[in-house]
């Protein structure tokens, strides 16, 4: 073996050793990353005030009171959050704080608030904790001009009075349509005196 076959073989080698060393590398570090992500505490979501201490506001009213089944409640989260981040006023039981009763809480909610959205899947209709809310939604529309705004998460077909109303479209987070219905469920419960 020629010494430029030798020089070629070291050189081979020492790249082959270079490239796992820096695979080594990159996956320690992707690890610790990893590591350290799993440490981290989740981020606290927000507290949703008492319903009582709403109330006892000048005017207080939640912009909107989102009821949806346990099995939707990423999607109850991430819609609650976005309206909350275009500066509404937002019940979601999942906020509710340490302490406090969750019945109790929603039914004072939803004497104060303006506007009822309910998320719509295959689960909804079959809890009977969503079915009382979605009765007293609808009633609130007939006795306290209440807007009520079905909101489509899952292919499903609505009930004969959510149906009647032209229902939210969010059942693909991420695209044009989702943002585009979104914004309109924005403009639909943001109170008259903060309309842009």
């Amino acid at each position: 073996m020629g010494s430029w076959e030798i020089a070629i073989a070291v050189a081979g080698a020492a790249t082959a050793l270079l490239t796992a060393g820096a695979t080594v590398f990159s996956t320690g570090i992707d690890v610790r990353e990893r590591l350290s992500r799993l440490r981290r505490p989740p981020a606290a979501p927000p507290a949703v005030e008492p319903a009582a201490a709403v109330a006892t506001e000048l005017g207080g009213t939640y912009d909107a009171f989102v009821s949806y089944a346990e099995a939707d409640t990423e999607a109850a989260q991430t819609l609650a959050t976005r309206l909350r981040a275009e500066g509404l006023r937002v019940f979601l039981a999942e906020w509710i704080g340490p302490g406090l009763v969750e019945s109790l809480e929603k039914e004072a909610a939803l004497r104060v608030t303006a506007n009822g959205i309910l998320l719509f899947s295959s689960a909804t209709m079959n809890d009977a904790a969503i079915r009382d809310e979605y009765a007293v939604l609808l009633q609130r529309v007939h006795t306290g001009g209440q807007r009520f705004v079905p909101v489509l998460v899952d292919d499903v077909e609505l009930p004969p009075f959510a149906r009647i109303r032209r229902p939210a479209d969010l059942r693909n987070p991420g695209s044009a349509p989702y943002d585009a219905n979104l914004a309109a469920l924005v403009r639909a419960v943001r109170p008259r005196d903060q309309a842009l």
